[in-house]
């Protein structure tokens, strides 16, 4: 029993004459009679009474045909399925993301996939910091990443979609929250709250070279393992944090943002969506088209410099 047979079998059951089912499928009459008694003989029944001038369906004929319309419904849902997912219409889409992401590009981001994509399953995987996501990229867990470039593994490509500058959270009442803007040279020796080491964030890393590059190591006091985290910590007066400008939407009435800059002007830090570069993936080129058609618009965005 085919498809074919099937389709065959219901062009007779509806019209109750071979001739008038023959010119409904396009063939003709003596291939089509040979077919149903094909159909026949793989089942065991008899689907019609067939006289010269009468054609019936049997009981089993009349138990048959629906359960046949079911079979073909159900294989042209298939079809279309295969067909929309192989297009990035369908499916599941696996994403890592740093949390300070999502005070920067990544909502909207979203919002721009799921509006054009609403059928597609988007499976969120939060607090992933770059090592880690780019781990889970290079064995297959997730699909893409939003990190902060650089990355370790040539094996991992990179399309950076959001900029913005790296700013010193501090107390408003400490003096240098009256400057516009802070040199990061001036930071040596105040007390900063960072990533968890074990964490081996990239952030952390950027931090501590640019400390390194200004002529002192950053004087850490205490670790902790999100931004907002830190926030809270320099509200409650234990000392600085240098964050992406992004974190500026965690709002705490002691908390002053103000620009880093170094010798050559301002600090920035790079969001960028991750991939592996090995593996093809039509559901997640889709969701990079999207990321880069906002990367395309006019228009100043949040976050950038």
């Amino acid at each position: 029993m085919d498809l074919k047979q099937l389709r065959y079998f219901l062009a007779v059951a509806e019209e109750l004459h071979f001739g008038r089912a023959a010119e409904r499928v396009h063939i003709a009459q003596s291939p089509l009679s040979r077919q149903i008694r094909l159909l026949e003989e793989s089942l065991g029944v008899v689907l019609f009474v067939r006289t010269k001038r009468h054609v019936a369906l049997t009981d089993a004929g009349r138990a048959f045909m629906p359960e046949a319309r079911d079979i073909l419904k159900a294989a042209e849902r298939a079809r279309d399925t295969a067909i929309r997912a192989d297009a990035g219409q369908m499916g599941r889409l696996s994403l890592g993301f740093t949390n300070s992401a999502i005070y920067s590009e990544l909502p909207r981001l979203l919002a721009d996939y799921r509006s054009q994509y609403p059928e597609v399953q988007l499976e969120l995987h939060d607090s992933m910091l770059t090592p880690q996501q780019v781990e889970a990229i290079l064995q297959g867990k997730l699909d893409l990443g939003i990190v902060r470039p650089p990355v370790a593994s040539s094996d991992i490509a990179l399309l950076p979609f959001a900029r913005e500058r790296l700013v010193v959270a501090l107390s408003v009442d400490h003096p240098l929250s009256r400057r516009e803007k802070i040199d990061i040279a001036r930071l040596a020796g105040e007390p900063l709250i960072a990533f968890n080491r074990s964490l081996d964030s990239s952030l952390s890393h950027r931090i501590t070279r640019l400390c390194n590059d200004a002529g002192f190591h950053p004087r850490i006091v205490q670790e902790v393992g999100d931004i907002p985290s830190m926030i809270m910590l320099v509200s409650s007066g234990m000392g600085m944090a240098l964050v992406p400008s992004s974190s500026e939407n965690i709002r705490m009435k002691q908390v002053a943002f103000r620009p880093l800059a170094g010798p050559t002007g301002p600090l920035t830090l790079t969001l960028a969506l991750a991939w592996n570069a090995g593996a093809e993936s039509r559901l997640r080129e889709c969701f990079i088209e999207i990321a880069k058609k906002r990367l395309s618009r006019p228009g100043p965005r949040r976050g950038r410099p």
